[in-house]
């Protein structure tokens, strides 16, 4: 057994896990693969820097070439694209477009993909045509800018309203560009609920975004080469540009082709200690499916801090895997091993003033997996009732009625809101029931929380109905 670690994906799982394989076994041989000339940048801040809050490029680079080979002692290698992997020579064909050295082959005793994922693209009749941008990659995201800043458009169709796409749309009308957003779904960010629902198209209301749900873009049409026209069974909608924004899918083909299990989503499969159904070959981040906390089954939920927890973990195996011998998938874990615990998919999003929190499963989850649940919604504030600005919460909950155990719950309000879905993803994550909740002790002062936290409120509420 040899004492090399290759990384292929140098953002935020491939470059945790080289990290932390350097920590585990300084006298590792790390070596990070990456295609782009990039390396350990905030993807999730991309939209605001479009919008112009944050004013400066450079501030998304979290770790540079230099500093991760210097200070960290890892062989980063940029602009170096894997084109194949031999899972029985243990070795990687490379291209290399950084010093021109062409294709070589680069052996390996562990390797971690961390390949993460790609947008998708809408292939429809004028998909063709200029202006049709999309946003994954810092590249996308200069595009982008650039294009606003030289051709000053003045409408924009968002195309997708999820995350990133009602993110844009904060963003974009903030450059004072008029939005329309057309989601095909009867709902925006996914499965909400109803309550939270009405609060977040609300506020996009009272910004002048204008939304078409249960709406199908059929293509798109322009005149000379340029887009100038969305094409849905609603009718056609001015634009000068668009946002494709429909969501995004693992970047596996390499790993398929290799022989590595994927999932339903075409994502890779780990085990909970990040090791693929190939021995000595791990997996992280957005090209990897994990096991859900309080379902138990296998989810793609492409987020940036299971990223990075999922390579630290893979990181630290593949490295203890290395200073004790190695073993093969299936043999028990050596010690040292670090156990990924899951994910409750908790996210927080801000859509103008509005903060917008989910932990969880929601009623349509729980629904699809056969639980018997019980939701409930209240409405309340983030402050003390009398306290000169105390923005409105709504909260719902969603509980099994068998074992009374939260299961999931999403929230939207004012200054505040968001962070309450951090103590509901701590009491998810330790099976808490709704009687255990509504007792907790929530500190309490009234620039901060009503005396009742909505999280007790709710909980008791519930409670009442199971």
């Amino acid at each position: 057994m040899g004492n090399r670690v290759v990384v292929i994906g140098a953002n935020a799982a491939g470059m945790s896990a080289a990290s932390q394989a350097k920590r585990v076994n300084p006298e590792l041989e790390v070596v990070v693969l990456e295609k782009s000339p990039y390396i350990s940048y905030g993807e999730c801040g991309m939209p605001y820097y479009i919008g112009g809050i944050i004013d400066n490029a450079k501030k998304l680079f979290v770790l540079s070439v230099e500093a991760a080979r210097e200070k960290r002692g890892i062989d980063v290698r940029i602009n170096n694209e894997v084109t194949g992997i031999d899972v029985n020579k243990k070795e990687l064909t490379v291209v290399d477009r950084e010093t021109g050295r062409g294709e070589y082959k680069q052996p390996y005793d562990r390797l971690v993909i961390a390949t993460g994922a790609r947008s998708v693209r809408l292939k429809l009749p004028g998909s063709e045509l200029e202006n049709i941008f999309h946003l994954k990659f810092f590249d996308d995201a200069q595009r982008i800018v650039n294009f606003i800043d030289s051709e000053k458009p003045k409408r924009v169709v968002v195309i997708g309203a999820g995350y990133i796409g009602l993110e844009m749309t904060e963003n974009l009308r903030h450059r004072g560009i008029e939005v329309s957003v057309v989601e095909m779904l009867p709902t925006v960010m996914g499965a909400t609920e109803p309550d939270v629902h009405e609060v977040i198209l609300s506020e996009l209301k009272r910004n002048g975004v204008e939304v078409m749900l249960e709406t199908r873009v059929e293509g798109y049409r322009g005149s000379d080469g340029r887009v100038r026209y969305v094409v849905t069974d609603r009718g056609e909608i001015e634009a000068d540009f668009v946002l494709e924004s429909v969501g995004i899918v693992p970047e596996t083909t390499l790993a398929g082709e290799a022989g590595v299990r994927l999932g339903s989503k075409r994502g890779i499969v780990v085990d909970e200690y990040m090791r693929t159904n190939i021995s000595d070959v791990f997996s992280a981040g957005d090209c990897a499916e994990i096991r859900h906390v309080v379902s138990g089954e296998y989810v793609y939920i492409p987020l940036a801090l299971n990223a990075n927890r999922g390579g630290r973990y893979a990181g630290n195996n593949a490295a203890v895997g290395l200073s004790r011998g190695g073993d093969k998938f299936g043999d028990a874990p050596l010690e040292g091993y670090m156990k990924f615990p899951g994910t409750l998919g908790s996210a927080v999003a801000k859509i103008f003033d509005v903060e917008v929190g989910k932990v969880g499963l929601s009623s349509v989850d729980a629904g699809r997996l056969g639980y018997d649940f019980v939701s409930a919604t209240i409405k309340s504030k983030t402050k003390a009732g009398y306290w000169p600005k105390h923005p409105d919460i709504t909260l719902t909950l969603i509980a099994d009625r068998k074992t009374r155990k939260l299961l999931g719950a999403q929230l939207a309000g004012g200054s505040g809101a968001a962070l309450r879905i951090d103590t509901l993803a701590v009491t998810l994550f330790n099976g808490m029931t709704v009687d255990e909740i509504k007792e907790m002790d929530l500190a309490y002062a009234p620039p901060f929380a009503p005396s009742w936290d909505p999280v007790l409120i709710a909980a008791g509420v519930v409670a009442k109905k199971l």
